[in-house]
């Protein structure tokens, strides 16, 4: 799940901003939690408690601790949490550099803008490497850079790979589930795509990287074309 903090002293422009950011992760079927702190002494106290967060929206200037002073202190003992500063003016654009933000937004804050700075961080920062599956038989931890498509096949998932073929006795809707959305394409009743592997689509369906033709389901094929509008244009 992907954790986000927002840090704003302003209640209408961090409603505006949790409101935006669950709209966008909604939108691309990703899971998160969005929590709302009005002050960076807040959030500290929060972290300090216990509280883990992937990225972290901040105000620059706030009542009490800034912004930019949070992050500063936040590197002293944090490298890899993601920031995205929120600002009113660029004056503070050079005293930033310093703690390494994924981007600074002016307020009021622009939809596509923030849309996109959440897609950098989640590309750069949080895609998983691997894809855990667990059946009656056991564990089986799958490379997913190998994972070329899943196919319902005789009651079973065939998984495809780089190397060969593995089989679960699982759903392929229980295998969408543990799959990345922002990766795999639904294209078929009885298929799951990697989107790094296709080369074409077409509405007679995708074509791979290795020549492999794979069918689409005519009530896939809108939401599928889109998916991968989507993904090529973030990659």
């Amino acid at each position: 799940m992907y954790q986000i903090a927002v840090c704003e002293d302003e209640t209408l422009v961090w409603e505006s901003l949790c409101g935006m950011c669950g709209e966008i992760l909604s939108e691309r079927n990703i899971s998160y939690e969005i929590t709302p702190f009005s002050s960076a002494e807040a959030l500290e106290g929060a972290m300090a408690a216990g509280a883990r967060f992937d990225l972290l929206c901040l105000d620059i200037l706030m009542g009490g601790k800034s912004g930019m002073d949070f992050a500063r202190q936040l590197r002293q003992r944090d490298e890899k949490i993601s920031v995205l500063f929120i600002t009113n003016s660029q004056e503070f654009l050079k005293d930033g550099y310093e703690v390494r933000p994924i981007q600074y937004l002016f307020k009021p804050v622009d939809r596509e803008q923030l849309a996109r700075a959440l897609e950098t961080d989640l590309r750069l920062h949080h895609q998983p490497d691997t894809v855990t599956v667990r059946t009656g038989a056991g564990i089986t931890v799958l490379p997913l850079d190998e994972l070329w498509y899943a196919e319902s096949r005789d009651h079973l998932t065939v998984v495809k790979l780089e190397q060969g073929e593995r089989s679960f006795r699982i759903r392929l809707s229980d295998m969408e589930e543990l799959l990345p959305k922002d990766r795999f394409c639904r294209c078929h009743n009885s298929y799951l795509v990697n989107m790094r592997r296709i080369s074409k689509l077409d509405r007679k369906g995708l074509v791979l990287e290795n020549g492999e033709w794979i069918p689409i389901g005519r009530s896939y094929y809108k939401a599928a074309q889109e998916k991968l509008v989507r993904f090529l244009n973030q990659s």
